[in-house]
Formats: structure tokens, sequence, C-alpha cells
């Protein structure tokens, strides 16, 4: 859960940072939709959701400050998503065939042979 959540965290900075950097362009005035990040850990996001902190997520409480600003602010959504649908899963560790086909297919990528 530990790793989820700064993953969330860091996230969280460059889809603020995005936000803020784009509009310097001058293509838009800004950005009024909120970032949706998709997360695969429930706990992270219960966590997020909850009011309080536990015990053992003492160590992170800046960080969780910092995310639920940003969800509360309409800055960014934390939405969950299943492990099946995260796209980002091939780069990350090795898939059947079958799936990482699937994966490269929702990517917008395509088979060079």
């Amino acid at each position: 859960m530990h790793v989820e959540f700064l993953a969330c965290y860091e996230v969280v900075g460059q889809a603020v940072w995005l936000k803020n950097f784009i509009p310097g362009f001058r293509v838009v005035d800004s950005i009024s939709k909120l970032i949706t990040i998709h997360c695969d850990n429930k706990v992270a996001l219960v966590l997020l959701s909850n009011n309080k902190s536990s015990g053992a997520a003492k160590h992170i409480d800046i960080k969780y400050f910092v995310v639920k600003d940003r969800t509360q602010d309409q800055t960014v959504d934390m939405v969950h998503i299943s492990t099946t649908m995260m796209l980002v899963d091939p780069l990350t560790k090795g898939l059947p065939p079958k799936i990482f086909n699937e994966h490269i297919a929702g990517m917008g990528l395509m088979e060079s042979l």
C-alpha cells in the first residue's frame, strides 16, 4: 500500500505541474477539467476518502494531505480501475501474449510485422 500511495502522490505532483505548464504555451488559457488518475489499489483510494490516518501511515501523512487536498479542490480525480485494465502493465511486468496484445492495442500501438 505504501508504494502505491507514494506513486499516487508522485502522479498528482506531475499532473499539477502539467496543468500549470500547458497554459504557458498560450494555446489554451487554462485547463479547467479535472485530471483523472487511475489507481488499481483500493487501499490507497480508501485512505484518500477517509478523514483519519492510521498509525501505520503516520510517515506518509504530509503526502496524504497533499493528495487529499488536490482531490478535494478538484484538481485531480482518483478513480479505481481493475488491474486487468491497467494499460501500463506491459511496461512493468511480463504478461501472457494474449493479454499483452490487448494492452498494446489499448495503447494505440500497432503491430509492426
